[in-house]
């Protein structure tokens, strides 16, 4: 298999798709008050759950026969007691998304949650997880969607090795509410981080922003430039760098307050540590401490994609900015000209 068959994982924000679109039946429940699109005609049911302070109902919609991408697809709901959670219950959003992985959470532990990050439909609040299942070879992508005392809970199931194709966005972005006025008190998000850097990229780049949640940082916002090389040429033999990009992250000021300089230098290293070792299952080949005019940062390569391809990744603090500046290259061509020069052109604007 070649490596244009293959996704990316960058750090932060999944960039890019591998799969080409597939036809999708639409699909509504009046009652459910939402609508969506399935391959296939969906079964529907329903199950009761005993939590410890409330008994629900579930009703569930799902095709479970597996597809050439995906295993099944489902998206089901309950109404939780008002008193106990609501959309307007912003201080406690995070510990109920966190609350409705339960069933994985246990087995997969820390290690097996690749990502969480911030969702809306019609500003209600809501959270993607990403799950890892490593000993079975699974991977769930779910989003969670708290619409007053409502809870819509949305699962993608596939093999890990088909992880990131199109099929997964293309089913959980289909999910509409009916019915449903927009939310008058939404979740505070953060604010989109402004481009203070200089990069010589080898051509024109795409952008991709990504609200995600930190446990030491809380709500932020990532962006990322990219370079991708054209897929027909990334097997050529002259071709040794697939991607270019700059990830940038502005952290929230309050939280920097409160935590310390190890913590944030420990939170920057792990960034790079898990994605090599836990999201990629790869090896790291070299990491060190270095800086940018004075700011402190990490170097870093590592295996990735079953060891065909080698992250080159410098990582940095900028005051309140984090940077992650990337080459993804083939494994034996690390440190071409190509992709040092790319890595030596980050540059801070001045302001």
């Amino acid at each position: 298999m070649t490596i244009k068959n293959y996704c990316f994982i960058i750090l932060l924000v999944p960039f890019f798709s591998c799969t080409g679109q597939t036809r999708w039946d639409s699909y509504a429940d009046e009652k459910g008050e939402f609508k969506i699109e399935f391959k296939g005609k969906p079964s529907v049911k329903t199950a009761p759950q005993q939590f410890p302070f409330a008994n629900v109902t579930w009703t569930i919609t799902i095709v479970d026969k597996p597809d050439k991408n995906n295993l099944s697809y489902l998206v089901k709901y309950a109404d939780f007691p008002v008193n106990i959670i609501s959309s307007d219950s912003l201080q406690l959003l995070q510990e109920f998304f966190i609350f409705t992985q339960a069933d994985l959470s246990p087995t997969l532990g820390e290690t097996g949650l690749d990502n969480i990050n911030l969702k809306q439909v019609q500003k209600y609040p809501g959270r993607e997880f990403r799950w890892i299942d490593r000993p079975n070879k699974l991977g769930y992508t779910r989003r969670t969607f708290l619409v007053n005392n409502r809870l819509y809970f949305l699962e993608v199931k596939y093999n890990i090795e088909n992880d990131f194709n199109n099929d997964i966005e293309g089913f959980l972005d289909k999910f509409t509410l009916i019915k449903k006025l927009d939310n008058t008190n939404p979740e505070i998000t953060a604010e989109k981080p402004i481009k203070k850097f200089e990069a010589n990229f080898p051509g024109k780049t795409k952008t991709r922003d990504n609200p995600t949640f930190h446990e030491l940082f809380g709500n932020t916002y990532a962006m990322l430039e990219a370079y991708e090389t054209p897929k027909d040429q990334i097997d050529l033999p002259a071709t040794k760098n697939i991607m270019y990009g700059v990830n940038y992250v502005n952290l929230p000021a309050v939280k920097l307050k409160t935590v310390s300089t190890e913590q944030v230098r420990a939170f920057v290293t792990k960034a790079f540590t898990d994605n090599i070792k836990n999201q990629s299952n790869g090896k790291i080949l070299f990491q060190k401490e270095i800086n940018l005019n004075g700011y402190w940062g990490i170097e870093g390569q590592g295996t990735m994609i079953n060891g065909m391809v080698v992250m080159h990744l410098r990582s940095f603090i900028v005051n309140d900015y984090y940077y992650q500046v990337i080459v993804m290259c083939k494994n034996g061509a690390q440190n071409n000209k190509e992709a040092l020069n790319f890595l030596n052109s980050f540059k801070l604007k001045k302001e």
